[in-house]
């Protein structure tokens, strides 16, 4: 099916006042520093969508694997907060994979979470709807240096994420770098449907999430539908039908999340 990868600057001080301090309390019957953040946000913030998460994620067994249960709460609540990038298929993970001397950049989870928190069993990407890796601050920077310096680490990642699409990742290494956070790794935070970007879903709040890398994964999508099919854009959002395995949180006993459909269509520039 594929990866919808997303990318989340969050410092270690966002991690701990947007999601494990108000999760800790909940998992402890104590609501009151969820609503205290609540009562900060301003009117256009996402109340009910956001509660309704921190609920779900607040009765996951910790015994579950933490990177597709507790951990992936992180990057979702942290896009109700701060901007995030979007990228189509390439990941940090399957850099590593494929080249292991590009661990260096990787901070262990085990050394960023709270203690009541397992690490996850591996901290890169294995399957969809899961985090994926933590790059902290210093090697975000350490990263982007590299980047631009290094032929050899600037080949490897054109090659795995592709030039438009590394331009999103280093946009998203920059933000990071200019508010000294770091980098969380996820998939399927935001699922986009190329064909028809209204129908495009948003586990976390999708105003934050920037428009630039679904942009560059619809007119790619487009251009092998027009090569093979010799159809227009109009027709293809007509007649091809997008499919993706259904999603697997949040369980049928818990709440689900609001999808936002018509939002994309404004963000991205389309009538």
């Amino acid at each position: 099916m594929g990866f919808d990868i997303s990318y989340h600057p969050m410092s270690r001080t966002q991690m701990e006042e947007w999601y494990f301090a108000p999760l800790k309390a909940l998992r402890d019957g104590d609501e009151s520093v969820l609503n205290a953040l609540m009562e900060s946000q301003g009117e256009e913030f996402f109340h009910e969508k956001f509660v309704d998460h921190m609920k779900y994620f607040t009765s996951i067994d910790e015994g579950e694997p933490s990177e597709k249960g507790l951990l992936y709460g992180l990057p979702i609540i942290g896009g109700f907060f701060r901007d995030y990038q979007y990228v189509r298929g390439a990941a940090f993970s399957f850099v590593i994979e494929r080249h292991p001397e590009m661990d260096r950049y990787r901070t262990p989870w085990s050394e960023v979470l709270p203690s009541w928190l397992p690490a996850p069993s591996n901290d890169l990407i294995e399957e969809n709807y899961s985090a994926g890796i933590f790059i902290g601050p210093d090697h975000v920077k350490e990263l982007l240096r590299d980047i631009e310096s290094d032929d050899g680490v600037r080949s490897i990642l054109t090659e795995s994420f592709g030039p438009d699409n590394l331009g999103v990742f280093q946009f998203a290494l920059k933000d990071a770098a200019n508010t000294d956070s770091g980098l969380i790794e996820a998939t399927e935070v935001m699922e986009v449907q190329p064909f028809d970007l209204n129908k495009s879903t948003c586990y976390s709040d999708i105003r934050f999430c920037d428009p630039r890398g679904a942009l560059i994964y619809r007119e790619v999508a487009l251009a092998q539908v027009r090569e093979a099919t010799g159809m227009s854009d109009d027709e293809i959002a007509e007649n091809v039908v997008y499919k993706k395995t259904e999603h697997e949180i949040p369980e049928e006993n818990a709440p689900k999340p609001e999808k936002k459909k018509g939002l994309l269509s404004k963000l991205f520039g389309k009538k």
